[in-house]
């Protein structure tokens, strides 16, 4: 009898360990089960994450490519404003030009006219019979 109470009593404790490890078992499980959900939705973030990352950086480039092609254009438009100016500038010296001579001219059609009054005031009269 005694040892079947020895055995009953090594019975118990074997069973009460096997409770012990099986609910460490599930615990385990489940707690496997939580990672691999949580691993499965981080992949699919991942997914996402990358497939916007990918959209951006297409948008990045797409601007870039945008951003040199005003670059370019700012250059051109650049160019053809310095000669704008220049032009500007010879057109200018022009008209200063031509403005000057005709200042002159009027100034010496003045003078002239001025000297044949005071010709005409100051000479004797000439008359003709």
């Amino acid at each position: 009898m005694r040892r079947l109470e020895g055995e009953r009593c090594r019975n118990q404790q074997l069973t009460s360990q096997l409770c012990d490890l099986e609910g460490r078992c599930r615990n385990t499980e489940e707690q496997l089960n939580c990672a691999k959900r949580e691993q499965n939705d981080l992949r699919f973030s991942n997914q996402n994450l990358q497939g916007q990352n990918s959209d951006v950086q297409a948008e990045i480039d797409a601007l870039q490519h945008h951003c040199n092609v005003l670059i370019s254009q700012n250059r051109d438009l650049t160019v053809e404003l310095q000669r704008f100016v220049e032009t500007d500038e010879q057109i200018r010296c022009t008209l200063n030009r031509r403005e000057r001579i005709d200042n002159l001219r009027n100034k010496n059609e003045c003078d002239m006219r001025a000297s044949f009054h005071h010709v005409e005031r100051c000479s004797p009269r000439k008359y003709h019979h």
